[in-house]
C-alpha cells in the first residue's frame, strides 16, 4: 500500500483537529450546562451537546470532503500543467535544433560564387561547397582548417567559436585572390569560412601599383625639376631632382608657394597662380615652346628654366604639373648660334659683294682683251701670218669663255642666297613656259618636249622653271647624232610629295661620273665638244635642296638619262588659299 501523501495526511489532521473542537464546544457548553441549568435538564443537556459534537462533526467532514474534492482537482490540474510544460520544452528544444540547422544551412550556401567551407569546434573541415572544392580540392574535407588554408590559425579559430567572426583579410591561392572572414555559432559549435574572389580586383590593384613604382622609379630618375601645383599656387609634391636644382630639401618646398623657385613665370602677380598656369596649359598646342622664366635657387642664384605646364583633374579639382628644365647651356648655345648666324650673314654679304666686285673687274679687262683681239683681227686679220692669225683666235675663244666661266660663277653664288618665294607652282605653265624659251633650240635640233598632266608643288616659280630648262636644255645638247632629241616630262603624287621625272634619250652617262655630275665646273667632255661650263647641274641641285627636295639620276649609256626631282606636294588648304 501505498505511503499517504502530504496532501491526505493534512487533510485528516485538519479534520482531527476539527472534531477536537466541536468536542471541546460540546464539553464547554455541558460544564456552563452544570452550573447553571437545573439537575433535571442535565440529560438533556448531554444530549444537545452530543447533538452538536454531531452536528459540528458532520460539517466538519462536509467540509473536509469538499476541501478533499477541490485539492483533487487543483491536483489533477497542476500535473496536467506539468505535462504541458514538458511538452513546450521539448517543443522549445526542438525547434532550438531546426533554427540552429537552419543556421547552419543559412552559413552554408551551395550557390555562393565565392568559396565556403563548414568546420566544427575543432577546426576541422566537414563541408565544401562546389567554388571551395575547386579551389581547394576535394581531399580538403576532413583537413583541419589551417592545413587547408595556411593563411589560417587555431587562433583565427578560437576567436571566430568565442566573438562570432573575423575581421576580412585578403588571401592567396596559386594565381588567384579572395576577400574572406570567417563566421561562427559558438552556441552550436561549428563555424563557416565566406570567401569572395577579387582576382581582376587584385591584379588590376597589382598593376597600379608597380605603375605607380614604375612612375616614381622615372620621376626619381629624371634630372627635370617636377613639381605638383594645387590652389593657390601652392606645391603639393616635388621630385627628388627638385631639390637637388634649388636646394630646397622636400619638406621647405611643400605647400611654399611656386613664386619661391619661379617668381618671374606671372606677369600679373595679382592673379591667382594655379588659374594662371591653368590658363597657360589650355593655350599649349602641340609642338609649340615652352615658357621661358628664370629659376632662383635657395641661396639666391638663378639660372634660366623652360617650364613644361600641363593640367589634370583629381575628383574634379585641377591640377597641373609643371617640369622645369635648366636651359643654361640651351640658351648659351642659341646665344653663340645668333652670334655665328650674324657672322655668316655678314660673310654672306662680304661674299656677295666680292662676288660683285670680283666679277665686274674680272669681266671688265677680259671685254677690253676680247675687243682688242676682235679690233686687232678686223683691221690686220689678212696681213698676220697663220699661225699669229690661231693664236689670235685662241686668246679671243679663251677671253670669251672666261667671261662665261665669270658669269656662271656669279650665278652659282647668288642661286644660294636669292631669296624664295615659296607658293603653289602650277609645273604645266612653268613647263609651257620654258618649252617656248626653248623654242629656237628645239627647231635647230628637231626635239621635241612631251609631258603627262603635271601637278602643282610647293616652290618659287622662277627657281624650278630654271632647273626644268636645264634639264630639258642638256636633254637637247647632250644627243646623239642619228636620233633627234626627245625629252619627255612625267610627275606622280607620293604621301604629300611630289616626283618629277625628266627622260631623255640622248647619250647617256657612264655609271663612274655619276657622282661627279652635280659638282660644280665639272665636265664630263672636252670643253670644245659641248658648250657651257659645267655649273647647271651644280645650279639644279642647290635650287631643289634649298626647297627641301632632292635630286638624282639613272643613265644607261647610248639610250639616256632620267633626272629625278623631289619635291614639296600642295596641300588642299594652300591650294584653295592659291585659288582665292
Amino acid at each position: 500500500m501505498a505511503e499517504p501523501s502530504g496532501s491526505r495526511l493534512k487533510l485528516w489532521f485538519q479534520r482531527l483537529v476539527l472534531v477536537a473542537l466541536g468536542a471541546c464546544l460540546a464539553y464547554a457548553t455541558i460544564v456552563a450546562a452544570h452550573a447553571f441549568a437545573p439537575s433535571g435538564l442535565h440529560q438533556t443537556l448531554w444530549m444537545a451537546a452530543l447533538a452538536m459534537v454531531a452536528l459540528v462533526t458532520a460539517i466538519s467532514f462536509v467540509i473536509s470532503r469538499r476541501l478533499s474534492r477541490l485539492e483533487r482537482h487543483e491536483d489533477d490540474r497542476r500535473r496536467k500543467s506539468s505535462a504541458t510544460g514538458v511538452m513546450l520544452r521539448e517543443q522549445i528544444a526542438a525547434r532550438h535544433a531546426a533554427e540552429a540547422s537552419l543556421r547552419a544551412e543559412e552559413m552554408f550556401p551551395q550557390l555562393s560564387p565565392g568559396p565556403v567551407l563548414r568546420f566544427d569546434a575543432d577546426g576541422r573541415i566537414n563541408r565544401l561547397n562546389p567554388a571551395a572544392e575547386e579551389v581547394l580540392g576535394a581531399a580538403a574535407l576532413g583537413r583541419l582548417l589551417w592545413e587547408a588554408v595556411p593563411e589560417l590559425s587555431r587562433q583565427d579559430l578560437a576567436a571566430c567559436m568565442v566573438n562570432g567572426r573575423t575581421p576580412l583579410r585578403e588571401m592567396q591561392a596559386g594565381e588567384r585572390w579572395f576577400v574572406a572572414h570567417l563566421r561562427g555559432v559558438p552556441e552550436m559549435g561549428f563555424g563557416g569560412l565566406f570567401a569572395l574572389e577579387i582576382t581582376d580586383f587584385k591584379r588590376s590593384q597589382l598593376d597600379l601599383q608597380a605603375t605607380e613604382i614604375r612612375t616614381r622609379a622615372i620621376l626619381d630618375g629624371i634630372n627635370d625639376a617636377i613639381v605638383i601645383v594645387v590652389d593657390q599656387g601652392r606645391i603639393q609634391a616635388a621630385n627628388p631632382a627638385t631639390s637637388r636644382h634649388f636646394g630646397y630639401t622636400h619638406g621647405e618646398l611643400i605647400q611654399r608657394n611656386l613664386d619661391v623657385i619661379l617668381p618671374g613665370l606671372f606677369e600679373d602677380q595679382s592673379q591667382d597662380r594655379l588659374e594662371a598656369l591653368l590658363a597657360v596649359a589650355r593655350r599649349r598646342r602641340p609642338g609649340s615652346r615652352d615658357p621661358r622664366a628664370t629659376a632662383v635657387r635657395k641661396d639666391g642664384t638663378s639660372f634660366p628654366a623652360s617650364v613644361g605646364i600641363s593640367a589634370y583633374e583629381i575628383n574634379g579639382r585641377p591640377r597641373v604639373s609643371c617640369v622645369i628644365r635648366d636651359i643654361t647651356e640651351r640658351v648659351q648655345a642659341e646665344e653663340a648660334e645668333a652670334r655665328q648666324k650674324l657672322q655668316l650673314e655678314r660673310l654672306v654679304q662680304e661674299l656677295a659683294e666680292f662676288n660683285y666686285v670680283a666679277s665686274h673687274d674680272l669681266q671688265e679687262p677680259l671685254r677690253t682683251m676680247s675687243t682688242y683681239c676682235g679690233l686687232l683681227k678686223r683691221d690686220v686679220g689678212g696681213e698676220l701670218p697663220q699661225r699669229a692669225a690661231q693664236d689670235l683666235d685662241a686668246i679671243l675663244d679663251a677671253s670669251l669663255r672666261m667671261q662665261r666661266l665669270i658669269g656662271d660663277l656669279l650665278e652659282y653664288s647668288r642661286s644660294g642666297n636669292r631669296e624664295y618665294r615659296m607658293a603653289p607652282v602650277d609645273l604645266d605653265r612653268v613647263l609651257r613656259r620654258v618649252t617656248g624659251d626653248l623654242k629656237a633650240r628645239l627647231q635647230e635640233t628637231g626635239g621635241t618636249v612631251t609631258h603627262d598632266p603635271l601637278p602643282q608643288v610647293l616652290g618659287d616659280d622662277t627657281q624650278i622653271g630654271r632647273v626644268l630648262q636645264n634639264l630639258i636644255s642638256n636633254g637637247l645638247k647632250f644627243r646623239k647624232s642619228e636620233h633627234p632629241p626627245s625629252v619627255h616630262v612625267s610627275a606622280e603624287k607620293h604621301e604629300g610629295r611630289v616626283r618629277i621625272t625628266v627622260a631623255d634619250n640622248g647619250i647617256g652617262i657612264e655609271s663612274q661620273y655619276v657622282q661627279q655630275l652635280f659638282q660644280p665646273f665639272k665636265r664630263l667632255h672636252a670643253a670644245g665638244r659641248y658648250e657651257g661650263s659645267g655649273i647647271g647641274l651644280a645650279v639644279c641641285r642647290k635650287i631643289i635642296e634649298r626647297h627641301g627636295g632632292t635630286i638624282g639620276v639613272t643613265s644607261t649609256p647610248g639610250e639616256g638619262s632620267r633626272f629625278m626631282l623631289d619635291l614639296p606636294g600642295v596641300t588642299e588648304s594652300a591650294a584653295g588659299k592659291e585659288q582665292s
